[in-house]
């Protein structure tokens, strides 16, 4: 449940509540493995926020790497 209100709270900044994203959002998965592997329980507010948003940048980051590989190779097929 923490992974899923800090995606809400990140998709819709600003919302006094936001509503929890769905079970199903692909982020969740990321996030709850990087959670669970350094026992989030033990860190303050702040370490699990920067956690999250480090996690979430990395694999926004490849996202758009795998998107600018998927271009370079329907280039080279045309």
């Amino acid at each position: 449940m923490v992974s899923r209100r800090a995606l809400a709270a990140i998709d819709d900044p600003g919302t006094a509540n936001p509503v929890p994203v769905p079970r199903h959002d692909e982020r969740i998965d990321l996030l709850v493995d990087s959670l669970v592997r350094c026992r989030w329980r033990s860190l303050t507010a702040e370490a699990v926020s920067r956690r999250i948003v480090t996690v979430l940048d990395a694999c926004h980051a490849d996202s758009q790497w795998l998107q600018i590989e998927l271009h370079w190779l329907s280039e080279r097929h045309r």
